[in-house]
């Protein structure tokens, strides 16, 4: 497994889980698409299950909304992308840019 990968596995559960933490449908559905980027079924659903967890301890926003749909719209969280700093730090993933 590449170092990436290795590093995206706890990233994209972070962000999976901040994003879910107060998200409806465009947010977990992000969440979902950064899921979506784990190498394996088991992380895969681990990383869902962890952000629909986190989507019903939190409300949401339609400023959290707009957010989440607009880096869907832009495609900002694919999983190509996120293999590159820029893509990462695009789709919210770099906490310090």
């Amino acid at each position: 497994m590449s170092r990436f990968l290795k590093a995206l596995r706890p990233i994209a559960c972070v962000l999976s889980l901040s994003l879910a933490a107060g998200c409806g449908d465009a947010c977990l559905n992000l969440a979902n698409q950064i899921c979506s980027c784990q190498l394996d079924d088991n992380s895969k659903a681990a990383c869902n299950q962890r952000a629909k967890s986190a989507e019903a301890q939190f409300a949401v926003g339609q400023a959290d909304e707009k957010i989440c749909q607009s880096l869907i719209d832009a495609r900002a969280c694919d999983c190509n992308k996120l293999n590159t700093e820029e893509g990462r730090r695009n789709c919210g993933l770099v906490l310090n840019p």
